[in-house]
Order: C-alpha cells, then sequence, then structure tokens
C-alpha cells in the first residue's frame, strides 16, 4: 500500500475509533453506571459482559487525547462522566473504610466465565491508570475532588501493596491483587497480573504527575523504585520476564507496559539507563514481529496468535522512539525501522471491525467475536501518531513522549 493510502485508510479508521468510543454501546450512557465502560463486546450474540473499572480509567485519558487532537467537546464531557462514576464508586465502597481503591469491575453477565470473578478484587495497577485519568482530567478541569480523590487512591495503594520496611530499594513487598471483601494481600498464582512484575512500571505515569501537581517527591520515589525492580526482570537481550518461574516465556502486553513504564520514569527522572533499558525492551519486541504476518505474537509461545494490544503498543513506542531506536540500532541493517513501523502499522488494521454497529471496534485477536474497548483506545492513539509521525522523527535525538498516553 502506498503512504498516501495508508495515510488515508488510517485517518479513516482512526476517526471511526473515535465514533465507536464515543457513541458505541461500549460507554454507558445513562443510569447509576453512566460515564462507565465495558472492557469489551461480545459480537455473537451481542453482550456487554463486564463493567471494567481500570478501562474506564484508560477512557478518561483516551477521550482527553481525542479532545486535545480534535478539539471534541463530546469527548470532554465523556472524560467528566466516566471520572464522575469512578469518583462515586470510590467513595460508596469505602464509606465506612480509609482505604480507597476500586475492584476490578462489574461483571453484567449470567455465567460470566471470561475473566473469572474479578468484582473483588483489587489490582494495583488497575487503580494505577484509574488515578492517571482522573489526574489528566484534573489538569484540564482544576477541579480540586479529583486531585483529592487521585491522592487518596495513591496512598492507599501505597499503604495496602507495599512493604514500607523495602520502599524505596525494591518493592519485592508489592502485592496484587487483594480482596476487598477482607482487606488482606492475597497470591493468585503466576498469571502475570496477578503478581508483581515489571509491568508496575507502568504505575510511573501517575506517580510522577502526582508528584509533581502536589509538590511531594515521595510519590517520585515511589516510581524510581519501581522502574528499579522493573529492571530485575530483564535480560541481557532486552527481554522481560513477565511470569514468576516461568524465564522461557515472555508474554509482550505486560512487557511493553515495562518499556512504557521505563520510558517515561526515565524521560521524568532523567535518568538515561532506565530510557535505554526501555529502549532495548522495544528492540527486544520488534525482533518478535511475525515475518510472515508482520503482526506481534500473544507470546513467545503462541506465535501464530497476535494480539492487537500489544500491536498497538509497540507501535506507538516505535514512533515516540524512533531518534533513540536509530541511534541503537544504526549498524543494523537486518531490521530497518520505517519497514517494521509500515508492516506493523499494516497488520493492526486487520484488526478493525469495517462494518455494521461496531464498525470502528478493534478486535483483541482475531478468532475472537469480540470488539475490545483498550484494544480500541490503544490503536485508536496509535494510528494517530503514525498519521503525525513526520512530526515525531528525524527532528532531534530527543525522545518524544505525548501528555495523553493511554
Amino acid at each position: 500500500m502506498s503512504y498516501n493510502k495508508l495515510h488515508d485508510k488510517s485517518n479513516e479508521i482512526f476517526n471511526d475509533c473515535v465514533k465507536w468510543l464515543l457513541y458505541s454501546g461500549i460507554r454507558i450512557k445513562n443510569g447509576t453506571n453512566r460515564g462507565a465502560v465495558y472492557g469489551w463486546k461480545n459480537l455473537r450474540p451481542p453482550l456487554y459482559p463486564f463493567i471494567y473499572g481500570e478501562i474506564t480509567g484508560y477512557a478518561i485519558t483516551s477521550y482527553l487525547y481525542i479532545y486535545s487532537e480534535l478539539s471534541e467537546l463530546e469527548a470532554l464531557h465523556s472524560a467528566k462522566d466516566s471520572a464522575d462514576w469512578l469518583v462515586r464508586n470510590l467513595y460508596k465502597k469505602h464509606e465506612s473504610s480509609s482505604i480507597f481503591l476500586l475492584p476490578a469491575g462489574i461483571i453484567e453477565a449470567a455465567n460470566f466465565d471470561q475473566k473469572g470473578d474479578l468484582s473483588n478484587q483489587i489490582y494495583a495497577f488497575d487503580n494505577g491508570m484509574i488515578i492517571i485519568g482522573l489526574l489528566n482530567l484534573y489538569k484540564i478541569t482544576k477541579d480540586q475532588n479529583l486531585l483529592t480523590a487521585a491522592e487518596k487512591m495513591a496512598k492507599s495503594l501505597i499503604e495496602r501493596f507495599f512493604d514500607g520496611s523495602k520502599l524505596v530499594a525494591v518493592l519485592d513487598g508489592l502485592c496484587n491483587p487483594i480482596d476487598s471483601s477482607t482487606n488482606f494481600r492475597s497470591d493468585h498464582g503466576s498469571k502475570w497480573s496477578s503478581v508483581s512484575g515489571p509491568y508496575h512500571a507502568k504505575l510511573s505515569l501517575c506517580l510522577h504527575e502526582l508528584s509533581s501537581l502536589t509538590n511531594n517527591n515521595y510519590y517520585a520515589t515511589i516510581s524510581d523504585s519501581l522502574c528499579k525492580f522493573a529492571l530485575k526482570f530483564q535480560q541481557a537481550d532486552g527481554r522481560f520476564i513477565t511470569n514468576p518461574g516461568q524465564e522461557k516465556i515472555t508474554y509482550l502486553h505486560p512487557h511493553l507496559y515495562a518499556c512504557e513504564g521505563l520510558i517515561y520514569g526515565g524521560i521524568m527522572k532523567s535518568n538515561e539507563s532506565y530510557i535505554l533499558a526501555g529502549v532495548r525492551g522495544v528492540i527486544w519486541a520488534m525482533k518478535q514481529i511475525n515475518q510472515s504476518t508482520g503482526g506481534l505474537p500473544r507470546n513467545t509461545e503462541e506465535r501464530s496468535t497476535e494480539q492487537s494490544d500489544c500491536m498497538a503498543q509497540l507501535l506507538r513506542l516505535l514512533i515516540i522512539c524512533y531518534s533513540k531506536l536509530e541511534e541503537l540500532m544504526e549498524n543494523s541493517s537486518s531490521y530497518p525501522i520505517d519497514n517494521i513501523i509500515e508492516r506493523l502499522h499494516l497488520r493492526l488494521l486487520d484488526f478493525y471491525i469495517p462494518e455494521g454497529v461496531d464498525k470502528g471496534g478493534i478486535r483483541y485477536h482475531l478468532s475472537l467475536d469480540t470488539a475490545c474497548s483498550w484494544c480500541s483506545m490503544f490503536t485508536m492513539q496509535a494510528l494517530r501518531l503514525s498519521i503525525k509521525r513526520k512530526e515525531f522523527e528525524k527532528k532531534t535525538n530527543d525522545i518524544k513522549w505525548i501528555e495523553y498516553y493511554i
């Protein structure tokens, strides 16, 4: 596909993604859950099974990104609705408690079996993504209630998830998730999202922002220790171990979360070692692209199963880190960055739903009949950056970050 055709197609899909995120049933527009966002839609039969707190936090940032790019007032209104739902539920859940954290979400379907019963599980990562959403909206509205809620959440997250004796040095005491019905820490096995891992470095986004807005360096210190903790999982080739006890397998989704957190934390702290570690992780991920399809596998074992959120994450990082990648790979003709960006970009378009009421939604896997909200958010931003990428690259040797990173 020629550059102009790819540009035009990406712009069309970007606009369709925006419309789907704002106007489809994935966003609840009325009733007690107005402002909440479903994690995904099952297409056949049509069903919205799970209201997802983390994704509602991501939605705030997504809507603000849309607003910043398109001056779309509906996006700003949507961000406010999502924040209102989160803050309202935060205080309702903890009327008689000083622990201000939100559980994963609300099951809306009978016989729900897609993620297990997460309704009472509280995840550190999920709450971090909610916090950054609230802070991003606060910066626009200056609504003090948003900053207050975000700081209450951050303080509770630190209190419940971190071992105070090792707070600065290493977060071996980070425990994820906890059960909201008991408020006790719990170990949920070896799944990457249920244990401490390098992906927690992405909490740098909320912790550095909160540190800046409150003039409290304590939060930045915690972010720094998260980045140091993530480095313990990185191998010599740039790969992060994402699952305890499974050193030979890496899941690309949390691997790229680790890269995002280290790169952002490195920029905020002017720490070149964090940036370098994050970019080395990007280079390793780039080398995992399937040569036959141009897509990115779910993990290093299931190479035939490609996942759109991973691809959108990598595409964003390739554009943001373009100059640094050129610098580090100047002698590597085996992996021409522009060709890789184009192939990954093209493959991501295959996950777009092109017609029907869910036109603009992005599939999680091609084999699943689901329109995924967070995959659509990541893809929407990745496509916009692809459209504008000439503004990002070849100007300076600095990594370019964006204000509303989803």
